[in-house]
């Protein structure tokens, strides 16, 4: 059985709470937000879930500091859930205390930080599972399962959609929000899901990234839309388009990949819907029903299983190293947009309180 502790209890949590209910090697025993009533709160969804399992509930210990948390010995390992800016150094804390980490995305809001967390893990031989779920579905699995097997052939270009609606009522609901320094972006945060889907698919390192940036009527200093071209080094491009001013509400979500020998486009508001499936010569697969599985129980699995020991499937891991290059990528389309000109890759250096002095738009 691992141990979990939650540091922060805000509404991202609450995904945590019920995978760790339903998941049958792990249970909740600790939990730190600054506001009690927010613990108090996640306890009790938590003990709902475990009653609806027909679980039983052990008593959860609530901190009044993250430290308390980490240094309590009933704590196998840490899922952290805090606003982006504080991600990076309760990650490394949390690996100083010997306790393996859950970490939400993004995984930090520079290079430098997110090396920290990537050597700390690797000097110290403790896991670090950053929060990129979309890979467990089904669907995804099976597209890569096609791809790496070479039956769309070469894949020449792939593109990402992000097409969704954040109100002035969402930023206006967490003063970080929206802002370079605790936030560190729209595409960092909604946008990063997909990009690691695109490179995680593509399978190749990118050699340059080209990125423009634009604003809408939301008054912040982070971006509402965002294009990005990518280059691959084997010449394969991708695109990268997002925007969260899609009017009412979310409109889309996609994911597209092109081959010499064939197509799978899947979008949707929920990433569900199978748009195209086709090879040559091959006939359609059984597609799998997206829409009832729980990708973030299974990352949960995954996750409790390989530090109990058990084989896992590498490719699943969404350890550092695939951690940073989601981050890289979504950086150095930020950078490219700071100095209005392409960047080649590696990055060397980024940290999203650069950003804080360029304003792109008069209008915002």
């Amino acid at each position: 059985m691992i141990r979990f502790g939650i540091i922060g209890c805000g509404r991202i949590s609450e995904k945590h709470v019920v995978s760790i209910a339903k998941c049958s090697n792990a249970r909740l025993t600790d939990l730190y937000d600054p506001l009690p009533e927010r613990m108090e709160e996640l306890e009790r969804k938590y003990s709902l879930v475990n009653r609806e399992l027909s679980t039983d509930t052990v008593a959860v210990a609530k901190h009044s500091d993250p430290d308390g948390l980490l240094r309590d010995a009933n704590v196998d390992a840490v899922v952290i859930a805090t606003p982006s800016h504080s991600h990076a150094h309760l990650a490394v804390a949390a690996l100083r205390a010997g306790k393996p980490v859950l970490l939400e995305k993004p995984m930090a809001l520079s290079l430098r930080d997110a090396d920290e967390i990537a050597e700390s893990a690797a000097n110290l031989r403790l896991r670090v599972q950053v929060c990129h779920q979309l890979r467990y579905r089904p669907l995804m699995r099976l597209a890569k399962e096609w791809v790496d097997n070479g039956t769309l052939g070469t894949i020449r270009s792939g593109t990402v959609t992000v097409r969704l609606n954040r109100s002035p009522a969402y930023y206006a609901a967490a003063p970080w929000r929206g802002s370079w320094d605790q936030d560190g972006g729209m595409l960092l945060n909604q946008g990063v899901h997909l990009i690691d889907l695109l490179l995680w698919m593509m399978g190749e390192t990118v050699d340059s990234v080209y990125g423009m940036l634009g604003w809408g009527k939301n008054v912040k200093p982070t971006e509402d839309v965002a294009i990005g071209t990518i280059r691959f080094a084997n010449g394969a491009i991708g695109i990268v388009e997002a925007n969260t001013i899609s009017q009412p509400n979310n409109l889309d979500q996609s994911l597209s990949l092109f081959g010499d020998l064939g197509t799978i486009s899947i979008g949707g508001t929920g990433l569900t819907e199978v748009r195209r499936w086709h090879a040559v010569g091959q006939e359609t697969p059984l597609l799998p029903e997206a829409a009832d599985f729980d990708e973030h129980l299974a990352m949960y699995e995954h996750f409790v299983g390989s530090l109990q020991g058990h084989p896992h499937d590498p490719l699943f891991a969404v350890d550092t190293p695939d951690g940073r290059r989601a981050l890289e990528t979504v950086f150095a389309i930020y950078e490219s947009a700071r100095i209005a000109s392409p960047i080649r890759l590696p990055l060397l250096s980024f940290d999203t309180r650069m950003m804080a002095d360029h304003h792109f738009n008069d209008n915002n």
